[in-house]
């Protein structure tokens, strides 16, 4: 229950005033008890709730009070939360005791934009220094945003308007699309030939029948083109003069939302509330047209799930003996189907237009209009916008580095068996046994035509027909440009051989 409160909320604390106030003062002066950041950790499996109140100033110091919160959550309606704050040690607040009931204020059916709030009363429980203890204060706290990691661990300006272009747009779609839905029933074998002609059929298939392709050595195909990619972005870094974007070692385990600020520094920065390393899982949402889909992915982005499966297939694909019994296709399909895509989901806050409106279900998949245009579209869920958002390139890091304890493990096992070669300027390997073939696909052969791609676009995911007779009449695909990017990518449950 606590995880309605986990993350950072601006706290205000009001003076209870009784007489009317010179509406020629400043309100803040008038009302304003105090004002500060409030920030509720994640608690896992009961209804404890820890936080920290603080009140900083700017630059931050060590001195700036800090309370710290300890409490429950109390079921109801509305909910109560009752905390007990305790000034922190070598802070301005030592010695304070504050406690604090506040009720989480209802929603209402019919509102717009509404805001979690928590509505209470503050008392001041022990005196400190000429502050008398019993002084009741009203107080509200405001939900925060989530903090993105886009703003908290921003990519260089440069290299998030190549990605956000519509050319890496298009061709990280197309790629993962037509290897998903190439042979599906909603394809017409006139479609296929359109786009076999504009030079865009996959060699291979990263599904078939409703199974992971685990066989046929698409998996190569997904380690190479996104070893291409991150090279392409190691590259413009370095010629930016930056250190390329550090790796995954392993998935981000369930971290705090809140840090202090290193104060060894000369100019000590506030760790941002909420999201202090960029890392932090973002909250589950409503899932408009599927129960289904929506229970997943607020299990995957529980704590249990990341304890009891994420962490168990990163220790399988660092396995040495597992590793060296898989070829290099097999090794990329796992991955793919596997901790790849709930890595996507668990780190995938709910899809927003760039004026700021939720669209819970996201894009239609075969919407391309210029409103998903914007870098703020850094949507994980989405193949469309994935690639835009920094927290990408780490778990595509972590997974790139699985092909080095690959190439690792083979050789213990059987050296010689896999060699290093080099396959379009990139480092690779080839092995009779165990490399599948030696022409990862990437990309079509002709490059990346952006009206190419978006006709490409427009035959593999058409608009709805508008004709009912044509619509009856016409063999036309049932995959169509509204239905959600994020149903047809992580939606589906597919056969995947992982134990």
């Amino acid at each position: 229950m606590n995880d309605i409160l986990a993350g950072a909320w601006v706290y205000r604390s009001f003076l209870n005033v009784q007489d009317h106030l010179d509406p020629t003062q400043p309100l803040g002066e008038r009302l304003l008890f105090g004002q500060g950041e409030l920030v509720f950790d994640s608690v896992v499996g009961h209804d404890d709730v820890r936080g920290q109140l603080s009140f900083r100033s700017d630059p931050p110091t060590q001195q700036d009070a800090r309370l710290e919160m300890v409490g429950r959550i109390e079921h109801g309606t509305p909910h109560r939360i009752r905390l007990r704050g305790t000034g922190v040690a070598g802070t301005s607040a030592e010695g304070w005791v504050y406690d604090y009931v506040g009720y989480l204020a209802p929603e209402w059916a019919d509102g717009k934009d509404q805001v979690p709030a928590i509505v209470g009363t503050v008392i001041r429980s022990a005196a400190h220094g000429n502050a008398p203890a019993g002084v009741v204060a009203s107080f509200v706290a405001v939900a925060q945003e989530f903090p993105e990691p886009r703003i908290v661990i921003p990519l260089p300006e440069p290299v998030i308007r190549m990605l956000a272009g519509e050319k890496h747009r298009l061709h990280h779609l197309l790629w993962h699309s037509l290897r998903q839905f190439w042979l599906s029933r909603d394809v017409s074998d006139e479609t296929r030939e359109h786009i076999r002609k504009l030079g865009w059929e996959p060699p291979r298939l990263g599904t078939e029948s409703g199974k992971t392709a685990v066989d046929n050595g698409s998996g190569i195909d997904f380690l190479f083109m996104h070893r291409e990619m991150i090279s392409h972005v190691a590259h413009m870094m370095h010629g930016l003069g930056l250190d390329p974007i550090q790796h995954w070692s392993e998935p981000p385990q369930p971290g705090a939302v809140r840090a202090e600020p290193d104060f060894t520094r000369a100019h000590p920065e506030l760790p941002v509330p909420g999201n202090p390393d960029g890392f932090v899982v973002p909250p589950a949402w409503h899932w408009p047209s599927s129960l289904n889909l929506e229970r997943r992915i607020h299990a995957l982005k529980s704590d249990e799930y990341y304890w009891s499966r994420m962490r168990w297939w990163d220790r399988e694909f660092k396995n040495p003996e597992r590793l060296s019994r898989l070829t290099l296709g097999q090794l990329g399909a796992l991955l793919e189907f596997s901790i790849h895509n709930d890595m996507h989901m668990r780190w995938a806050s709910v899809p927003r237009l760039a004026e700021g409106t939720k669209v819970p279900a996201g894009r239609g998949i075969g919407d391309i209009d210029s409103k998903w245009a914007d870098p703020s579209n850094d949507y994980l869920g989405d193949f469309y916008s994935s690639h835009v958002n920094p927290v990408f390139w780490r778990l595509h890091g972590w997974v790139d580095d699985r092909i080095e304890d690959w190439f690792a493990a083979h050789e213990a096992a059987h050296p010689g068996e896999v060699q290093r070669t080099d396959v379009g300027g990139l480092p690779w390997f080839h092995g009779k046994n165990w490399v599948e073939h030696d022409q990862p696909w990437a990309k079509p052969q002709q490059g990346f035509d952006v009206d190419t791609m978006k006709q490409v676009v427009h035959l593999l995911f058409p608009p709805p027909l508008v004709d009912p007779v044509a619509a009856i009449t016409l063999a036309r695909p049932a995959v169509v440009s509204q239905q959600s990017a994020t149903e047809f990518f992580f939606g589906r449950e597919l056969e995947t051989p992982l134990e």
